[in-house]
This record gives C-alpha cells, sequence and structure tokens, in this order.
C-alpha cells in the first residue's frame, strides 16, 4: 500500500511540474546573480554604516543637552518616515480596491496628514472616473451612427429601438432617459 501512496504522490507532483514553467540556468549565470545580490546588499549596508557613521560625527563636540537635542530631532525624523511609509502601504490598499494603479502612491502621499492624503484620494478618483465617463461618451458619440428610422418629430417606435445598436440606446437613454424606458419595457 505504501508503494502505491508513493506512486500517487509523484504523479500530483509530476502534475505540479507541468502547470508551473521551468526556468533552467547556467550555473556560471546563477554564479553572477549571486555576485550582484551580495553585492547590491553590501552597498546598501555600507550606506547605513554611512549615515550612521555622520550622525554619531554629528553628535561629537556636543554637550549633553545639545546631544540630547539633536538625538531627539533624528528620531523624531525616524518617526516621520516611518509614519510616511505605512499611510503609503495604506495608500496602495485603498487605491488598489478603488481599481486604481498603486503607482500613484507617491503623488497622493506628501505628508502624514490621513484627511490630506484621503482627500486627494477621493480628488483624484472622482476626477479620473469623470474622465472615463467622459471619454467613453465621446467615443460613444463619435462611433454611434445616426438612426434613419427616426421619425421627422424624434420618436422612436418599439421596432426601432430594437434595431438600434448599443451606442444608439446609450444616446436615447441619456438624451431621455423616460423614453428609453418605455422602449426597453417587454
Amino acid at each position: 500500500m505504501e508503494d502505491n501512496k508513493d506512486i500517487d504522490v509523484n504523479e500530483n507532483k509530476d502534475k505540479e511540474n507541468k502547470d508551473n514553467d521551468t526556468i533552467t540556468i547556467s550555473q556560471a549565470d546563477l554564479d553572477k546573480k549571486i555576485q550582484q545580490a551580495i553585492y547590491k546588499n553590501s552597498q546598501n549596508e555600507k550606506k547605513k554604516y554611512e549615515r550612521e557613521l555622520e550622525k554619531q560625527k554629528s553628535l561629537i563636540g556636543l554637550d549633553d543637552k545639545q546631544r540630547l537635542e539633536e538625538e531627539k530631532k533624528q528620531l523624531e525624523e525616524q518617526l516621520e518616515e516611518y509614519k510616511l511609509t505605512n499611510i503609503k502601504l495604506d495608500t496602495v490598499k485603498v487605491l488598489e480596491k478603488r481599481g486604481l494603479s498603486a503607482t500613484l502612491v507617491d503623488i497622493l502621499v506628501t505628508t502624514t496628514d490621513i484627511e490630506v492624503v484621503q482627500a486627494n484620494i477621493d480628488k483624484l478618483d472622482k476626477a479620473f472616473k469623470q474622465a472615463v465617463n467622459n471619454a467613453v461618451a465621446k467615443k460613444i458619440n463619435s462611433t454611434g451612427t445616426k438612426n434613419s428610422n427616426n421619425s421627422s418629430t424624434g420618436e422612436v417606435t418599439r421596432e426601432q429601438f430594437k434595431k438600434m445598436n448599443i451606442a444608439e440606446r446609450t444616446a436615447i437613454f441619456k438624451s431621455n432617459p423616460e423614453l428609453f424606458k418605455e422602449l426597453n419595457k417587454k
């Protein structure tokens, strides 16, 4: 029985491998990628060390009171950075829920004031949706054909309405919603 279990597991692994794309890379390329990652990481660590060294140099020669004030100032700056990062992360989630691109986060988040950020999101959302609606309406009006079946009074019969395409029906809906409802009844 245990042999059957092993076969089933292997069959499942084979199915999973077929579903996943297999990527092959030579050892030289792999080594090169690893070296690049190590170099990048060491550069980031070097920058962090240099920033910390600069902070410590700025504190040399200060008396205790000045040192405390400078350290307090640096901690407040770090706190602001932390708040800004958290607000950006939350804003990305909100943008994705609203169907907007997360790349807009840097444009929208300019302060740690959440109300200002929320107002910016609302303004962008409203402007974006309005622009989309305007573009759709313009496209419908420019590609829609004039209905030659309309009588000279502008009234549309139910038969004429049934022969219309979506763009023509949308135009009627926008210009005369009551007529649209009446013609759309079964």
